[in-house]
């Protein structure tokens, strides 16, 4: 094995999975924090040290950072449908606190936080790059804005740390935007907000591991980085795209805001009756959501060599076929 060791939190989902993968393809020696050491041993096999435990236990993660070199924190509370404010706080920050303590304490030389373009908000102009306000609409990206706040504290008190900004992130193992969107898919009907025109961008999560593991090399402590796959992607075009490769032809009609203000509550009756859930818990926010473009600068991440490698037309299809194939 070459190079420092690495702690990864997270590492059983779409994104911590993504970075043990290419941990291991540079073998590096990993060990991961997880609440379930058997389902991490089925997922990673003999590959992988495990350390059981979570967030919310400091001895624990002081212990499983003892002889690390680097830190890859993307452990969090991601869905706000499941888990309540007080609990993706907890998770998010005060997990995160405990977390940059161990570090500090254990004498960690490079720590990668996992943040969010959440941070910025709604209602955005198109190209937004990391030195743009923080302006979060719900408890998510506040938790995230307080996250980063830690993290900076920390590295003003000698931690190397730097924090990575990711948008809508896809690939093996998604539990939530192919999905969702597969669910979706299956209405006849599906009105697209100002025919679908608005900007969404997506990356990879392999290309969002490659530029982790750049960013905790070349990135600049404190600093924060944003991470797309570089593409300028309709929310309708992405629509179409996957429905063309799960055989579907649902009819896209265009909606203004208005009327979908309007008939919010039919849609969220809808999604009662034929799913997905996420349509019965449409609140105001989220609807707003969909009338925003979500479009982010990648300068920054790419001054330092970030190339994404994977077109989304031809991931968002090898997803399809690989939910499909999983499906029977």
């Amino acid at each position: 094995m070459s190079g420092p060791r690495v702690l990864v939190t997270g590492a059983t989902g779409l994104v911590g999975s993504a970075i043990v993968r290419a941990l291991l393809k540079r073998q590096r020696s990993v060990r991961i924090l997880a609440r379930d050491p058997g389902s991490a041993r089925v997922l990673f096999g003999p590959r992988v040290e495990i350390a059981a435990g979570d967030l919310g236990d400091a001895e624990g993660l002081r212990r499983a950072c003892q002889g690390m070199g680097q830190v890859y924190h993307v452990a969090g509370a991601v869905d706000t449908h499941r888990h309540g404010d007080a609990e993706i706080l907890d998770t998010n920050v005060e997990g995160t606190r405990r977390l940059l303590a161990a570090a500090r304490a254990t004498g960690i030389s490079g720590l990668v936080y996992m943040s969010s373009v959440s941070v910025y908000g709604d209602g955005l102009p198109l190209g937004v790059a990391e030195d743009a306000p923080l302006n979060p609409a719900g408890i998510y990206g506040i938790s995230k804005v307080r996250a980063e706040r830690l993290v900076r504290e920390a590295v003003a008190a000698d931690l190397r740390a730097v924090i990575v900004r990711p948008c809508i992130v896809y690939g093996p193992g998604d539990r939530y935007f192919m999905p969702q969107v597969t669910q979706v898919l299956r209405l006849p009907v599906i009105p697209l907000p100002n025919g679908g025109r608005h900007l969404v961008d997506l990356v990879h999560a392999d290309d969002l591991a490659a530029a982790c593991l750049l960013i905790m090399e070349a990135g600049q402590p404190g600093e924060a980085y944003n991470v797309t796959d570089g593409g300028h992607h309709q929310l309708g075009e992405m629509l179409r795209w996957i429905a063309e490769a799960l055989n579907r032809s649902p009819w896209f009609p265009s909606i203004p805001w208005w009327f979908a203000a309007r008939v919010r509550s039919l849609i969220q009756a809808a999604g009662r009756v034929w799913g997905p859930p996420e349509l019965a818990r449409l609140g105001r926010q989220e609807l707003k959501g969909l009338f925003s473009d979500y479009h982010f600068d990648i300068s920054k991440v790419a001054a330092l060599g970030y190339a994404p490698r994977i077109d989304a037309r031809a991931g968002l299809r090898s997803e399809v076929r690989t939910m499909t194939i999983d499906l029977r």
